[in-house]
């Protein structure tokens, strides 16, 4: 269970980044132009930024948790990590960017950058790292507190089939 807050923050930050997909044609250059501008504008890059040490953190957490004796030399090792993953950051984006060049046409792409250059984009791209704080933390909550009644009821259940855990 000490994975899941990390796979919970990537599915949120994925599921953020990108709608879903159905593979279609490779798109035009002005579509994924335009489809990395909204990736720009829209503050991607940040937020990867952002979420990349909390994930770094919490992997942290569980491996040292795991073997604590060792834990200098497991921080040292997510440190360099975390270096290592934020670089390659525009790999992602791009790739994203493709999914939202499929998807959405010129004009599509077009009116969601004027939102994000709008006063109120401007201001939903800065809240964008804090309210991904704040779900992150909340979904870890909501999550342990759903994998402790899980665990509670199962025990019970199988306490009452003869298994005692």
């Amino acid at each position: 269970m000490s994975h899941r807050p990390a796979a919970i923050a990537i599915v949120i930050l994925l599921s953020l980044a990108a709608p879903p997909t159905t593979r279609a044609q490779t798109p035009d250059a002005a579509r994924l132009a335009a489809a990395k501008n909204l990736m720009d504008v829209a503050g991607v890059a940040k937020q990867f930024d952002e979420m990349m040490p909390l994930l770094i953190r919490q992997l942290t957490q569980s491996f040292v948790s795991v073997a604590p004796d060792r834990a200098e030399e497991i921080r040292q090792v997510f440190a360099q990590l975390n270096t290592r993953f934020i670089d390659r950051k525009g790999e992602l984006i791009d790739q994203i960017a493709v999914v939202y060049a499929e998807r959405l046409t010129l004009d599509d792409l077009a009116a969601i950058v004027a939102f994000y250059t709008s006063p109120a984009g401007i201001r939903f791209v800065s809240a964008q790292p804090d309210i991904m704080r704040q779900s992150m933390m909340l979904g870890q909550r909501w999550g342990a507190q759903i994998g402790r009644e899980i665990e509670e009821e199962a025990r019970r259940e199988l306490k009452k089939r003869g298994i005692d855990l």
